[in-house]
């Protein structure tokens, strides 16, 4: 997985009311896919600095794409579009996006999703007064390196 340098993406689609959200976030007492996978994630991770072992950070950002426009939804201007790019050394990428560093649980990256969700674009459908209809995606990055590599 992650922690062995491997990319993951968990991608939920559907019709509105098909149970996208419920089943990524779930509700208190039966947690969902993704708050699971980052409860997980954690573990691993205090695991391996309990070792000693490796550096470890974890970041992440938060975008909406809604008719083509790309808005950061953790920023405080989040009116503003921002660009697709393709970087030489990360590949594609959104410049200027805004990355929260420094996550130590998984409760500090589902309280930056509840924040960024109330940024989202809303437009009231047949099935529900106020429902998204744009894409939101929501990048968590593992970044680690060896204990003394000095990179």
């Amino acid at each position: 997985g992650v922690l062995h340098g491997f990319n993951a993406t968990v991608f939920a689609y559907g019709a509105t009311g098909a149970g996208k959200t419920y089943t990524m976030l779930g509700s208190y007492t039966q947690p969902g896919t993704m708050t699971l996978t980052l409860r997980d994630l954690f573990e691993h991770v205090k695991a391996l600095k309990r070792r000693n072992e490796k550096h470890i950070q974890i970041k992440c950002s938060f975008l909406e794409v809604y008719n083509e426009n790309i808005r950061d939804l953790l920023s405080s201007s989040s009116s503003d579009y921002l660009d697709l790019r393709e970087d030489p050394v990360k590949g594609m990428s959104v410049a200027g996006i805004s990355e929260v560093g420094g996550l130590e649980s998984a409760q500090e990256i589902m309280d930056l999703l509840q924040r960024g969700n109330r940024n989202r674009t809303t437009e009231p459908t047949s099935a529900n007064e106020t429902s998204s209809r744009s894409h939101a995606v929501l990048q968590v990055v593992v970044e680690q390196r060896e204990k003394g590599s000095g990179l």
